[in-house]
């Protein structure tokens, strides 16, 4: 009965199957229909859940629906060593026994997926609960905050959520408030500003008399007029003192013409008695400068003498010298004579006839040879 019901379910008459010797195809067959038989079994406990989902997914059909799955998937699994351990036994049939473990694993994988998704309804329900809070909160927020959509919002409590967007909607709203008072404050500091410079205007001609960094802007019309008061008084005071500067500028320039005219005497009298002190400086200068010429000349002609006189006694010193230097190497060379002669006559014994060029050794022996000869003849000149 359950063969029967299997073979309903999947048939495996697969292209790879048809195309190998029957023999072995229906080795192979016999290998895999307990795995379909498994399937049969859980074809009406399948059926019953897709039935059952038409009517509404509960937490009892999930459950259902993820044990059916699992048990499925261990078909999947067996029928994927059923797989590996026939291909260790037929390696010629390895494409036969792939098609079979593919239409098993077609039909086990498309009921595995439609129970997953029963499976994790509740989980999609809330994905989709949580994606469409996130972009409700998402819209309200961003009439406040500039990155509203990058934030993430569906997980916070309610609330958490209206503190949060209670807190930010009152920052938005303190700084347009906050921008109005700036701006309040920006006219009225351009009003002052333009109040400043008119009044700054109307007496920059009387700078000397003022402050000129005073700010006029926030004087009321009472303090200007103080204000303008002062600045004309000081400017009566200032013109006072000034009047009173150039009288006493005429008197001090008469006295300045009086010492000049005195000073100028003073100077030409100071000029004419440093110009006689320095025609008597160069007087004694000169007769200095002769003086010290005469004695130097004097001098220069003694070192003169002294140094003949040195140079003579050098000169018979150094002959001396040299002429004893002389005889004693003669003495030597003359004590010497005869032992050099002797040892030429030494060396010169050793000219016999050479020997006939045999070979490349005997060339090198008469080579060395005759080298050894010119270098004890070299020697002998040296002692």
């Amino acid at each position: 009965m359950t063969t029967k019901k299997s073979t309903s379910i999947i048939k495996l008459d697969s292209p790879e199957l048809l195309a190998i010797e029957p023999s072995k195809a229906s080795k192979i067959k016999e290998t895999f229909e307990p795995m379909v038989a498994m399937l049969a079994d859980f074809e009406d406990k399948y059926n019953e859940v897709l039935t059952e989902k038409v009517k509404g997914i509960t937490p009892i059909l999930v459950a259902k629906a993820k044990r059916i799955r699992l048990d499925i998937g261990k078909v999947r699994i067996e029928t994927g060593k059923l797989k590996d351990k026939q291909k260790e036994y037929i390696k010629l049939e390895d494409k036969a026994i792939m098609g079979v473990h593919n239409l098993l694993v077609w039909a086990v994988k498309e009921k595995e997926d439609k129970l997953k998704e029963i499976e994790d309804h509740f989980i999609i329900q809330e994905q989709k609960r949580l994606e469409a809070l996130q972009s409700e909160r998402a819209e309200k927020l961003s009439l406040y905050v500039e990155d509203a959509h990058e934030r993430k919002l569906s997980d916070m409590e309610e609330d958490v959520w209206n503190a949060y967007f209670g807190a930010k909607k009152k920052e938005h709203e303190d700084k347009i408030e906050a921008e109005k008072a700036a701006q309040k404050e920006a006219e009225e500091k351009e009003r002052k500003d333009n109040l400043h410079a008119v009044r700054f205007e109307k007496i920059k001609v009387f700078a000397q008399f003022f402050d000129i960094s005073k700010y006029f802007g926030e004087m009321t019309e009472s303090e200007w007029g103080v204000f303008l008061g002062e600045v004309e008084a000081n400017k009566e005071a200032y013109d006072i003192g000034q009047e009173r500067i150039r009288h006493e500028n005429i008197r001090l320039e008469s006295e300045r013409k009086e010492i000049e005219k005195a000073a100028k005497l003073e100077a030409e009298k100071a000029k004419k008695e440093r110009e006689e002190l320095e025609a008597k400086n160069i007087a004694e200068r000169e007769r200095a400068a002769k003086e010290v010429e005469k004695q130097l000349r004097e001098k220069q002609a003694l070192q003169r003498k002294l140094d003949a006189e040195n140079k003579l006694k050098e000169d018979a010193e150094n002959k001396r010298i040299a002429d004893e230097k002389a005889a004693k190497l003669e003495a030597e060379k003359a004590k010497k004579a005869p032992i050099k002669t002797k040892l030429k006559v030494w060396v010169s014994s050793f000219d016999i006839p050479k020997p006939p060029e045999v070979n490349k050794t005997t060339s090198e022996i008469v080579a060395k040879f005759d080298a050894y000869k010119k270098w004890a003849v070299q020697q002998i000149e040296n002692i």
